[in-house]
């Protein structure tokens, strides 16, 4: 925000946040309705932004409650990470989808070839296997509380583009386990994984007889 802007507005600290809102104007009503004003968080701040005219005081105090309300969601449903050399430590945290976050974590960081390990609890989980035969991919879902055995795989590129290929085993509460390749798991807890990077690329090609894509 440049300065010309910032003088109309003044700031509100509570609890790690700022609140940028408008001191100068008019309104038509006298209660503003926090669904209705218009909401912008800047990522690169995190300063929260309000739009509207002008923002009665007891607004105010209903506003910072919804903006902590807004920040403690968010951050339960943000996934962290850390770098130490070639390998990443990843969080993911509830309601996340793993090969969904694995790429992002691979885009982000220009990943091109690495191979991941992990464990978690998921509450939703589609796998199966590749049926040879018939060349068709036959996926099973499995929903409830389920642990995460073990999640293993690479991630390379095809066409230039992030590929994630991994394979999942899982358990339920009765000890049963499943497992095959992965095609969807969200966390229903936490999911702990290792990502390493391998120095160099490996460009996955279509097979037309087998109709799949190998490296």
């Amino acid at each position: 925000m440049d300065s010309s802007c910032r003088s109309n507005y003044w700031s509100i600290a509570c609890g790690g946040l700022f609140v940028i809102i408008p001191c100068r104007g008019q309104v038509n009503e006298s209660r503003i309705k926090i669904e209705e004003m218009d909401v912008f968080l800047d990522k690169k701040t995190s300063i929260f932004l309000i739009k509207s005219m002008k923002t009665p005081r007891k607004e105010i105090a209903r506003a910072l409650r919804y903006m902590q309300d807004y920040k403690i969601k968010k951050e339960s449903m943000i996934m962290e990470y850390k770098k130490f050399n070639n390998q990443y430590v990843i969080r993911i945290d509830k309601g996340e989808e793993i090969c969904a976050k694995l790429k992002e974590v691979a885009q982000k960081e220009n990943i091109k070839l690495a191979y991941l390990t992990g464990i978690g609890a998921a509450g939703k989980v589609t796998a199966g296997v590749f049926d040879t035969k018939e060349k068709v991919f036959k996926g099973h879902t499995w929903e409830g509380d389920l642990e995460i055995v073990s999640i293993g795989g690479n991630i390379n590129t095809m066409n230039g583009e992030t590929y994630t290929h991994f394979h999942i085993s899982v358990a339920d509460e009765s000890g049963n386990v499943y497992g095959g390749h992965l095609t969807e798991a969200v966390i229903s807890g936490t999911g702990e994984l290792v990502l390493t990077e391998i120095e160099g690329t490996v460009d996955r090609k279509f097979d037309e007889e087998n109709r799949a894509e190998f490296i």
